[in-house]
């Protein structure tokens, strides 16, 4: 993989943080960059022997589901995964010996029948018994895990960790957006949510019914108006004190509709001159 390529698959690894349908797409391009088969982000407990495959590409979908409800607990590396550090690259060798790793029941009936051989992984997040990991898995045609592979792998490891938890906070806050939003709904009155410059973020129902009669409020644009010109200076100076980067901004125009002060004839006056730099 030429370092274009590597480049690109550095910036879809954050592109399905955004959207994580992206993910399998993604795994396959990791795989095939470790020189893999295969490869999966999980999570495992220690305490139960329990976990999930949140997205895996390259494994047939039901030994995925075998291992999570019958094979983790036979896996004789799950309890000494959790002992690694966070991007430390461990393969199989380095959780128990190979030999027995071969001889485990784990091994002859899950491993085996895939013609997988080895597995390095990287943990990711961590708590006191639960952890989320990154996997490439080895087939026979792949051979056991060396030191190249460890080395690309630990090149991946920090950019997955990053958009994991970036895609975690995301999710958090859509969460917390979504239940703000619903609090908002069950409100009878008119409530509206807004950003900077009045802008709408949000608004409830008896809001958008509010601005569809448009008798005190209307949007220009995307921002809430006020019918009243002195009700939309309040809404404009609420907006400066709320958003710090406004609070020296030059009100925006009114807009006519809004506006109901008449135009005053000026008579001339005479403009006292003041001094200017020339150069």
């Amino acid at each position: 993989m030429g370092e274009a390529e590597f480049s690109a698959l550095i910036g879809g690894i954050y592109d399905a943080a955004l959207d994580p349908a992206l993910w399998p797409g993604v795994l396959d391009r990791a795989a095939a960059f470790v020189r893999g088969s295969a490869a999966s982000l999980f999570y495992k407990d220690a305490a139960t022997k329990t976990g999930a495959a949140t997205f895996v590409h390259g494994l047939d979908p039901g030994y995925v589901g075998l291992y999570f409800s019958k094979y983790i607990k036979l896996d004789p590396t799950t309890t000494v995964q959790f002992f690694a550090a966070l991007d430390e690259t461990v393969a199989t060798r380095d959780l128990v010996p190979y030999d027995e790793f071969l001889e485990s029941l784990f091994y002859r009936e899950w491993a085996r029948p895939q013609r997988l051989v080895d597995c390095v992984s990287v943990t990711l997040d961590k708590s006191i018994t639960s952890a989320a990991m990154f996997a490439v898995f080895r087939s026979e045609r792949d051979g056991r895990v060396d030191a190249g592979t460890r080395r690309r792998i630990a090149l991946l490891a920090p950019h997955i960790r990053r958009a994991v938890i970036f895609a975690r906070v995301i999710d958090l806050k859509t969460q917390e957006a979504a239940s703000l939003a619903n609090g908002l709904d069950a409100i009878g009155a008119g409530a509206f949510l807004l950003g900077a410059d009045a802008r709408i973020v949000h608004a409830n129902a008896a809001g958008h019914a509010m601005l569809q009669s448009g008798d005190l409020f209307w949007t220009g644009g995307d921002r809430l108006t006020a019918r009243d010109a002195k009700v939309d200076l309040s809404l404009r100076e609420a907006s400066r004190t709320s958003f710090p980067s406004l609070r020296h901004a030059r009100p925006g125009p009114r807009s006519p509709r809004c506006s109901s002060t008449k135009r005053r004839s000026k008579s001339p006056r005479r403009r006292r001159s003041s001094p200017r730099l020339t150069g």
